[in-house]
């Protein structure tokens, strides 16, 4: 700070706290900050009685009175009315809470439709929006329950995809907004609330804001000493000898702690903050917003924004931002109780808060779920989102401010990266024991503060065995062992993304590899995992045919690898998994003649298995349909096992005829005759001649 701050700066007193430092209260109301960084815009949603907020990148749900209900990601496409409407589904969090992308019904044809035909059809949506590229137009409509395309190309000419006047929306979120001509949109679900006036007043009403006192902090000159002298003495002489021109001379005034009551129905709450004053003029219009829901929800909330002042950008202002910066974020004027109290903890414990240790997330916060012994579910922030880099003016992590938590946590879900990327989204669920958890707790040694519930993931795309969870507090550590971690969501690769100094990660393909090497091995996760990945790569259009070969390749290994270790019901499983997800991408790329054999495998394998399996009758004609097709000539195939288990098919659904030339060609590949008459499903056949000559590969005659 300057020598001249520092010399005319005044102390703070006690009875007006820091903004920040969530302590202003009265009797019925307090002043609780919920999000710490950039807030863009604000929307009510009336008949949910709740707040929607749109901050840095990612929507906030808010109940009326001022709590925190959970986040998203904001995905793309987002239009006014509080749905991303995508051109392969949509996501309808705002209104729902659903966080997944949704698929659309089948789409309408509404070019045969009259304009008042078109009219009704729209209207009976609670929620339309409308597009166009190129020669066509269309209308996605939203019942609440599922989205549809509508085709409205011969109306094109009536659609506007930016058609509302400019609002702080449009600059801060660029959401769409479309309409068509002449309709009158269904009442919107979302509403946006616009920032006013801190401190109130005007047109008669009187202001809701005292200053008492003011803490001088800085003195602030505009564009800094240097930009002053020079804007003084050129501005000076210019306005000398032409006064009529447009302009003021450059600006110096106080910054500093202004001591507010607000006032809130009839009491007041008292706090500092951080404001500019000049010729007693306190300047809360270039840094203090004042958001009030109720003008749509009767009841809600206040909210107060501190934001930054203009863009920043002058010579002087970063020393500004390190006085007010530390109180910059959203602010809910809310009730001191909640509407309905929770139920008490059965083993209330310290006051804690979660986090989350482990490599950096780019561009996403690390956020969950946690369950409490009292039945609640609470959403939290386990880690900001980091801040991006400075363009203009100084930037914020994003974080949720939410207060420490005192009951037992039962179980939790975290998830980092954006839901909307399949590479990076990851969901981590853990269960703990509360008998160790309460002995890890009453193990804390006693500290000012709340503890930390700390999660560790060193590699963000690694196993659970390497991630830990333990308590913290004043220094100490104790682990908490008797938990169990399992991924209800993973990415199925880890992306190409080396770090400075570190090997780049292995291709996708070796990847996949790598993970078919420990299935036989590995449980139901590793086989899970496996046929995520080749999944992935199947559907992978950029991917597929070069792919082909090694995903072939790996179900062809693993099917024998899990049938020969006893493990039908895996085996089954992942069959199934390549018949519906693998082998329609893979079939468009098997002229190489190593995908021909190792598809040839998998129907073998497959066959192997599921013959004898009367519940797997359903997937043995897929098999047969898919795999081995009607034109499969058993005398011109290379796979012996893929006719042997062809003939025991045969066998048992008594088709003799297909089962002798099948034998035999299995015999002339090689099959021992032995391997014939000691498998019982061929038993009704030992005595008969036509099958004894088939086991010695002799082509029998039709009568036979």
């Amino acid at each position: 700070m300057p020598f001249f701050t520092s010399l005319f700066a005044a102390p703070r007193g006690a009875a007006f706290p820091r903004l920040s430092e969530n302590l202003a209260t009265s009797d019925s109301f307090e002043i609780r900050r919920q999000i710490r960084g950039p807030v863009r815009a604000m929307f009510a949603l009336p008949q949910r009685r709740e707040v929607i907020v749109a901050a840095d990148g990612y929507l906030w749900r808010f109940s009326a009175d001022g709590r925190l209900l959970d986040t998203l990601d904001a995905p793309g496409d987002m239009h006014r009315n509080g749905i991303a409407f995508g051109d392969d589904g949509f996501v309808d969090w705002v209104h729902t809470g659903k966080r997944t992308r949704q698929a659309y019904g089948p789409e309408v044809d509404g070019n045969a439709f009259t304009t008042a035909q078109l009219h009704a059809a729209l209207s009976a949506a609670r929620a339309v929006a409308f597009g166009k590229r190129d020669e066509r137009a269309w209308a996605w409509l939203w019942t609440g329950d599922a989205a549809w395309k509508m085709d409205i190309t011969r109306h094109r000419a009536q659609v506007d995809t930016s058609c509302t006047l400019r609002s702080s929306t449009d600059e801060t979120v660029a959401w769409s907004d479309t309409c068509l001509d002449g309709f009158e949109s269904p009442a919107p679900l979302m509403v946006e609330v616009r920032p006013g006036a801190f401190d109130g007043g005007g047109a008669g009403i009187p202001s809701r804001v005292d200053v008492v006192a003011f803490d001088r902090r800085h003195y602030h000159l505009e564009g800094g000493v240097a930009g002053y002298v020079s804007e003084t003495v050129v501005g000076g002489a210019i306005k000398a000898v032409a006064p009529h021109l447009p302009g003021a001379l450059p600006r110096r005034y106080w910054f500093g702690d202004a001591s507010v009551r607000l006032r809130v129905d009839d009491e007041a709450l008292q706090f500092k903050v951080f404001v500019g004053r000049d010729a007693d003029d306190y300047e809360f219009e270039h840094m203090v917003d004042w958001w009030d829901p109720s003008i749509v929800i009767p009841g809600a909330s206040p909210w107060l924004r501190v934001r930054m002042r203009g863009y920043m950008n002058h010579p002087g202002e970063d020393a500004l931002w390190t006085l007010y910066g530390p109180d910059f974020g959203l602010y809910a004027v809310r009730p001191r109780t909640p509407v309905q109290a929770s139920a008490p903890s059965a083993h209330p414990v310290p006051a804690w808060r979660p986090a989350f240790e482990g490599p950096m997330t780019p561009r996403d916060a690390v956020t969950g779920i946690v369950v409490l012994d009292t039945g609640d579910r609470v959403h939290r922030w386990w880690r900001a989102k980091p801040a991006g880099p400075r363009i203009v003016g100084p930037t914020v992590a994003l974080d949720a401010d939410s207060p420490a938590l005192h009951a037992l946590p039962v179980s939790l879900q975290v998830e980092w990266g954006s839901p909307w990327s399949r590479d990076t989204h990851a969901v981590l669920e853990v269960e703990l024991d509360p008998a160790a958890t309460r002995s890890a707790f009453a193990a804390l040694p006693r500290a000012d503060g709340p503890a930390t519930l700390l999660l560790e993931v060193p590699d963000l795309f690694g196993e659970v065995d390497d991630m830990r969870l333990s308590l913290r507090r004043g220094g100490s550590v104790v682990p908490l062992d008797r938990v169990r971690l399992a991924y209800s969501r993973r990415p199925p690769f880890r992306p190409w993304r080396p770090r400075d100094g570190q090997p780049a990660p292995p291709t996708r393909i070796e990847q996949l590899q790598r993970t078919a090497d420990v299935v036989p091995a590995g449980g139901a996760e590793v086989l899970a995992r496996f046929r995520a990945q080749a999944e992935a790569l199947a559907h992978a259009p950029d991917m597929v045919a070069r792919a082909t070969p090694f995903i072939t390749a790996a179900y062809a290994r693993l099917l024998g690898e899990l049938n020969a270790g006893g493990r039908a019901d895996a085996s089954v499983t992942l069959a199934r998994h390549y018949l519906a997800e693998v082998h329609p991408h893979t079939s468009k790329h098997a002229t190489d003649p190593a995908t021909a054999y190792n598809t040839s495998v998998i129907a073998s394998q497959t066959l192997a298995v599921a013959v004898h399996r009367p519940q797997d009758a359903a997937l043995v004609d897929t098999v047969l349909a898919r795999l081995v097709g009607s034109r499969f000539d058993p005398d011109t195939h290379t796979n012996a096992t893929l006719l042997y288990n062809l003939a025991c098919y045969y066998a048992l659904t008594d088709d003799r005829s297909r089962m002798l030339r099948h034998v035999a060609a299995a015999a002339r590949l090689g099959k021992p005759a032995a391997q014939f008459l000691g498998d019982r499903d061929f038993e009704r056949y030992w005595d008969d001649p036509a099958f004894t000559a088939a086991t010695r590969g002799e082509r029998g005659r039709p009568s036979d």
